[in-house]
């Protein structure tokens, strides 16, 4: 049954008293004023506020990238300059993370607070996020279908920002704002290639703008771009291979790495959009957009294998099936008919496991903005829709191959014929889609004078409906076949929203901003969130700023729909009622293994958020500009995944929820170990709210501008962010601080928390000619994350070190610290025609070693994969890499 609540029909009964028509973002919703708007140019909306106004610099902290900027990082794609942001950490996604659950896919998360916590819009209206949530779990956008030509500019608002935009913005939100007009063509070509000859890439994009507003009164544009990137093997870089680690104290593990793994997969991008702006009569205008976005990339996994040592390897367990039914259990898992024993072998005559992900995203916005009775309206209409097609190959199917070996048509470790071996690893399709619809109605207006200026005032009234509607191929739906990276979720959600924003310049001096909202979920309730700031200029050429916001996190279709998902293994836990039959009154060393498993949770709550910045601006000229912010934001009531909790969920189950079965119990759940062969066949566990995470730091920015004469223009830029603190909260006794470690590595790809992530730049521009370097640095990390019960350096890196560490420590007890510089050029030959060139990792700088990583290609270490971390270090995996482009302009 839906949840009502009284709040959001109070709230828009209180707003509906302010006017028929609400709320005015911009005639473009961009965060901008319309081409025909003059008089507007003087009053913005800025990421962060609902209302225009003159001074775009509000209480909350926003850093802002022009495409200026972009083309400067050195980068060629909007993902690659996002990862790149001081303030995004633990729990980002790239698209080069193989085997991910949002595989093919890239997000942003500011804080380090996942990518769940950040909200990314597009031209400051919500997208649908992409179909394979990030550990099966977490929303996120796809930056990665992005096209970087079609960038204006991006702003990113490093505070709380739910009682603007509600749901997901508590660390932050990122405005990725689209180009708003196009005059005349443009035509632009590049060509890339890794200093080692690979990961070619070619890209081709070109816009044509028609019409003038002022005078026709119309205007557009139509832009397009394709790219195409070819991947890097692991075994073109040997350097970040290789399980021989005697010359560091530690074992030589004797694992073959896959000789198809990648570091960088083989992508694809197109896009098509365009844009149309019509004056109407009484100076109202409506704006027309829309777009198509296409992303794909390849990732290649492991080899197959099939071994009676990893418990029940599949499960019917799908959209039809959402209680996971075993198909096979340990013992009688497939079985060699030659020697009658269950079979325990990796297949290296089969091909290793491949994934392709194709993503086509379909954005519609419609805005009819103007003037009514003193108020700025705008109404907005959007249809927003992104689907995946995922394709699985070269993954064994259990049934066929014991079928195969029964037959005598399969013979392991003989030359099998090559129709055999297709016929073991059927392909498997499936479309997972996320949609995203809403309808605003916005306005803003001054209500009054005070000393310092106009009281303004912005609300609304927005309503949304997303689906969901993930899946896999039935291969694995069914139990035959079987993934390490498996999710499926379905589900709707139907959400009204209402808020309201004040900002008094109470005098010349002091803006005070307040700002509240009511979003209502008909999945749970009502959530209602404030936010409140303040701008102080002591000095003309002083800001002092500051912002309380609160924030929240509604759970999602997966979370409470009909989902589930494989949740990997558990790190070392010992299965302690075991021991007691087995062994009472001794120590326990019996250790936990099979499959676990992730199921939907039940009357979960939101998460809610608390976030604080203060800080200042300094600018005594428009030569100089300092601003430096404190920030701390803090996540409660977290809606977390039971196998976080270690060692408690096997203690006490039915405190979390915890299913486990047993051997000789395999349809009974948490029932009592009868015997010394009664081990833990598989588990499954559901979301449930508990804990908390909290993260506090400070962002520094500094920018000058400074006039060589005949020696050109010099502009210095640095962007800085030091984490101070990274706290993990699961109850009584269960406190971690992880920065500058590796935890939470049971989050995302196991990114870790480096504290300290920022970027100089020097910019220098004479006559038609300009030079950009930039210095990227991510400190280092110490190996270990006490808040999976991996405390120490030997715990982490147990499978390096079985019997511990060597008596002087090691080195790969720390990963070190990462520094890359990046420069780009670029030289006006003509008033039509540029060329543009750039080198990332200029002096080759080499990965530095993360034993620990389990998000790189092969699965990392443990599994003979690649020991570098793909998150913070993917550049140095890559190796130097050059691009060179041209633009002509008709």
């Amino acid at each position: 049954m839906p949840v009502r609540s009284p709040l959001l029909p109070l709230a828009a009964a209180l707003l509906s008293c302010f006017a028929p028509a609400l709320w005015a973002q911009s005639a473009t919703g961009d965060g901008a004023a319309g081409e025909g708007d003059k008089a507007a140019l003087a009053r913005v909306v800025v990421t962060g506020s609902n209302i225009r106004r003159s001074d775009g610099e509000t209480p909350s902290p926003v850093q802002k990238l022009t495409a200026d900027d972009i083309a400067r990082s050195g980068y060629s794609t909007l993902g690659e300059v996002l990862q790149h942001l001081s303030a995004n950490n633990m729990g980002s996604l790239g698209q080069a993370t193989p085997g991910a659950f949002g595989a093919g896919g890239s997000g942003i998360s500011l804080r380090g607070m996942t990518v769940g916590a950040t909200l990314v819009l597009i031209d400051g209206h919500r997208m649908a996020p992409y179909p394979l949530p990030d550990d099966g779990q977490r929303d996120f956008v796809d930056i990665a279908s992005i096209p970087v030509d079609a960038v204006e500019r991006v702003e990113v608002l490093k505070d709380g920002a739910s009682a603007i935009y509600g749901s997901d913005a508590m660390a932050g939100v990122v405005n990725v704002i689209l180009k708003r007009s196009q005059q005349g063509g443009a035509l632009h070509a590049e060509v890339g290639s890794a200093s080692r000859g690979d990961g070619r890439s070619v890209k081709l994009s070109g816009a044509r703008g028609f019409g003038d507003l002022d005078r026709d009164g119309m205007a557009g544009y139509v832009a397009a771009s394709a790219r195409r990137q070819q991947p890097i093997l692991l075994s073109d870089r040997p350097a970040l291979g290789g399980s021989d680690w005697t010359r560091y104290g530690g074992q030589n593990l004797g694992l073959t790495a896959n000789p198809e793994l990648q570091v960088s997969p083989q992508t694809r991008n197109y896009s098509l959009l365009g844009k149309l702006t019509a004056l109407l009569p009484q100076d109202w205008t409506l704006s027309l957009a829309g777009s198509v976005l296409g992303s794909s990339a390849t990732q290649v996994g492991l080899l197959n294998g099939v071994s009676p040592k990893g418990g029940i390897t599949t499960f019917a367990f799908g959209p039809d099936h959402p209680l996971p039914t075993p198909t096979a259990l340990n013992g009688s898992n497939v079985i060699d008919p030659v020697s009658g024993n269950p079979v325990d072998q990796t297949f290296a005559d089969l091909p290793a496991q491949r994934s392709r992900t194709a993503t086509r995203s379909t954005r519609f916005v419609a805005e009819l903005s103007g003037g009514w009775a003193g108020w700025d309206v705008q109404a907005a209409l959007g249809l927003t829709r992104v689907a995946t097609e995922l394709t699985m190959r070269n993954f064994i199917s259990l049934p066929a191959l014991q079928a195969a070996l029964n037959s005598g048509k399969y013979v392991i470790g003989a030359n099998n014929p090559a129709d055999v071996l297709a016929s073991l690893t059927p392909e498997g399709r499936s479309t997972s889609s996320n949609t995203l619809n809403f309808v605003s109605l916005r306005a803003s207006r001054d209500l009054m004078k005070l000393a310092g200026g106009n009281l303004a005032l912005g609300t609304g009234l927005e309503f949304t409906k997303r689906s969901l509607d993930e899946r896999f191929p039935d291969g694995f739906a069914s139990g035959l076949q079987a993934s390490n990276i498996y999710a499926f979720g379905v589900g709707k959600q139907t959400i009204s929203a209402a808020y309201v924003e004040l900002a008094a310049p109470l005098t010349r001096q002091l803006e005070v901003d307040a700002a509240a909202r009511v979003d209502h979920y008909d999945t749970y309730g009502s959530s209602t969130t404030p936010k409140l700031g303040f701008k102080f200029l002591p000095l003309r050429e002083l800001t002092l700023r500051g912002t309380y916001a609160g924030g929240f996190r509604a759970p999602n279709p997966v979370e409470i729909g009909i989902s589930g998902s494989s949740a990997g293994y558990l790190p070392p836990l010992l299965d302690t009622a075991l021991c007691a039959v087995v062994k009472p009154g001794q120590p326990c060393d019996i250790y936990v293994g099979g499959t676990q498993l992730q199921l939907p949770g039940k009357d979960l709550r939101p998460e809610k958020s608390k976030s604080y910045t203060l800080g200042l601006v300094f600018e005594p000229g428009p030569a100089f500009n300092l601003s430096l912010d404190y920030y701390d934001v803090k996540i409660s009531n977290q809606i977390v995944s039971v196998g976080l909790f270690g060692q408690y969920q096997i203690d006490t189950p039915d405190a979390y929820g915890t299913r486990l079965y047993r051997v000789h119990s395999p349809t009974t759940a948490n029932a009592a170990p009868t015997g010394p062969d009664d081990t833990i066949l598989y588990g499954t566990y559901p979301f449930i709210n508990l804990g908390s995470a909290r993260s506090s730091g400070l962002d520094l920015d500094l920018r000058l501008k400074l006039d060589g004469g005949a020696w050109g223009r010099f502009t210095p830029q640095l962007q800085w962010t030091h984490m101070i603190r990274y706290t993990i909260d699961r109850g009584p006794g269960q406190v971690y601080e992880l920065a500058g470690t590796h935890g939470p590595s049971f989050v995302s790809t196991n990114t870790g928390t480096p504290r300290e992530r920022g970027a100089l730049a020097l910019t220098w521009a004479r006559g038609p000619v300009e030079l950009t370097g930039t210095l990227n640095y991510t400190s280092g990390m110490r190996v270990e994350d006490a808040s999976y019960n991996l405390p120490d350096c030997a715990s982490a890196l147990s499978t390096i070190f079985p019997n511990g560490l060597p008596a002087g420590g090691s080195p790969l007890c720390r990963v070190p610290s990462f520094t890359t510089v990046n420069l780009s050029g670029s030289w006006q030959v003509s008033e039509r025609f540029s060329l543009r060139a750039s080198v990332a990792n200029l002096f080759d700088r080499a990965a530095p070693i993360d034993a620990f990583a389990s998000g790189s290609t092969g699965g990392g270490v443990s599994s003979g994969g690649a020991h570098y971390n793909p998150s913070l270090h993917q550049e140095g995996a890559v190796g130097r890499y050059l691009t060179l482009g041209l633009s002509y302009r008709f």
